[in-house]
């Protein structure tokens, strides 16, 4: 007697929970930004708006940097200006562009900007290579 029904429920269940997923895949990433006060270095900045990142701390400050520019003191030390809004980088980008399958974060591929990795090597490639002790 429920058979009909059922299935019905099911399809309605699923398109109800998949709602959300199509709303998000549908509309742009949110912009966050994260307004600098006296005290804060770049460490807790990092540490506040990204606190369970698995990404290495330097790769996440690369990031802040490469997108605020502007919120940097242009003597050595670069060290963040009061009151400075910064764009907070999409933490999903960037894992996206740094955990590759296959490779880890810190390994240096050809698609990490020059460098080779002794993987894609076969062994009669690295005989003549210079070995110590």
């Amino acid at each position: 007697m429920n058979t009909p029904i059922t299935p019905l429920r099911m399809l309605l269940c699923c398109v109800v929970l998949a709602a959300p997923m199509w709303t998000l895949a549908a509309s742009p990433a949110a912009h966050h930004t994260y307004q600098v006060v006296s005290g804060d270095t770049l460490d807790k900045v990092i540490r506040k708006t990204m606190p369970e990142s698995p990404l290495r701390i330097e790769i996440l400050r690369n990031a802040f940097v490469q997108q605020n520019p502007q919120a940097f003191t242009k003597s050595p030390p670069r060290s963040l200006m009061v009151g400075v809004e910064l764009n907070i980088p999409n933490h999903d980008d960037l894992l996206r562009s740094y955990m590759v399958p296959g490779q880890s974060a810190g390994n240096s591929g050809m698609s990490r900007g020059g460098g080779y990795s002794t993987a894609d090597m076969n062994m009669s490639e690295r005989k003549n290579w210079v070995r110590f002790p």
